[in-house]
């Protein structure tokens, strides 16, 4: 069953052959705000308007649950670096009235076995909403 998705190219999803899910997921959302200075008073807020949202989760990619890990970590890498924008879809509902960019990921590689084949990997991706 599908979880969600980020794109088409990274499906998030639990059936009886795959697992990938992420977990931690954590969305900012924030204004910009000017103080401006009054002389023996209190500064004077002013709204500037809306800042561009955040999301971070992590991602377990493990072999044993049917995933390839360096498959993953490849198409992810290639998404950093083309600069990409995706929509975030948890369940059928996007995350956001907008597209997301990957800003950064860290990868751990957490578990390599003979030959240098990955079997588990951590990610931590930072995503900025893209308009």
């Amino acid at each position: 069953m599908a979880i969600g998705t980020f794109g088409t190219s990274i499906v998030f999803e639990v059936t009886d052959e795959k697992v990938m899910n992420f977990t931690d997921l954590n969305r900012t959302v924030t204004g910009n705000w000017a103080a401006h200075a009054v002389i023996g008073q209190k500064p004077k807020s002013e709204f500037l308007g809306a800042a561009l949202q955040t999301l971070s989760f992590s991602i377990v990619l493990n072999a044993a649950l049917g995933v390839r890990p360096r498959a993953v970590l490849d198409a992810i890498a290639e998404m950093v670096e083309a600069g990409t924008a995706e929509y975030f879809v948890v369940g059928s509902a996007p995350v956001g009235k907008n597209p997301w960019k990957i800003t950064s990921v860290s990868e751990t590689w957490d578990t390599i076995l003979n030959k240098g084949e990955l079997m588990k990997a951590t990610l931590g991706l930072s995503l900025e909403e893209y308009i």
